[in-house]
């Protein structure tokens, strides 16, 4: 395999951008179940969700990179699958802004329980943040990593979403009340529509290998 990347970090940023939640859904959703809440308490969920977020994604992430491995799948057969699943989901970020969504609205007062029960931060989490074909595509992306340096570019580009998820989960309200959710739906449109391009060209650099490769009895080792 050549030790060029395939995809630059930005394009990475991109792709787990739409596949990790996306971070543009996190505020309406988390304002919908949060908003009952004191501020303390949102604060503490936002920041006990993040951090459950990303150990659970990092861990999945390089037990499933471990599997490909030991199973022998080939880079360019995970390109493809790779390339695949981000097109299916880049896709249906695109088409589900036509489709029409229920937005949060302030509870009335006296309509919350005086006790209401917070749910759990895994609740929040899964699916909200951690999505499977996030976790798919996070194992096709450090499959495709040819050295140690990209595969903590990777990395990095994974804890940058997860920071923009937390902070879509602190300012939740604010954001709610004072944007709406149309500039959301547009800037998603916008990055979805990207990334079916990067989609269709992963899967490109899949068939370009295969074609490179007479015959594939194993992984592709990386110089």
């Amino acid at each position: 395999m050549n030790a060029t990347p395939l995809l630059s970090l930005a394009q990475v940023f991109t792709l787990l951008f739409v596949v990790m939640g996306p971070p543009l859904k996190t505020p309406l959703a988390y304002y919908a179940r949060m908003q009952s809440f004191d501020a303390a308490t949102r604060r503490s969920l936002a920041l006990k969700t993040a951090l459950l977020a990303t150990v659970a994604v990092l861990i999945g992430g390089f037990l499933g990179l471990s599997l490909q491995r030991s199973w022998q799948i080939s880079v360019p057969a995970m390109l493809l699958a790779g390339g695949l699943i981000f097109l299916l989901v880049s896709l249906r970020t695109v088409l589900e802004q036509y489709t029409s969504s229920a937005v949060p609205h302030p509870v009335p007062e006296g309509a919350v329980p005086a006790h209401p029960s917070a749910p759990s931060a895994f609740d929040l989490a899964v699916p909200m943040i951690v999505t499977p074909y996030g976790l798919a595509g996070l194992i096709i992306l450090l499959a495709s990593s040819h050295s140690t340096e990209r595969t903590m570019g990777v990395v990095g580009m994974l804890i940058l979403v997860m920071v923009l998820h937390l902070l879509a989960m602190l300012f939740s309200g604010p954001i709610v009340r004072s944007i709406g959710p149309l500039p959301f739906k547009l800037f998603g449109t916008v990055i979805g529509s990207l990334t079916v391009g990067l989609s269709v060209q992963m899967m490109i650099f899949g068939y370009q290998m295969l074609a490179l490769t007479p015959a594939i009895s194993g992984p592709i080792s990386s110089p």
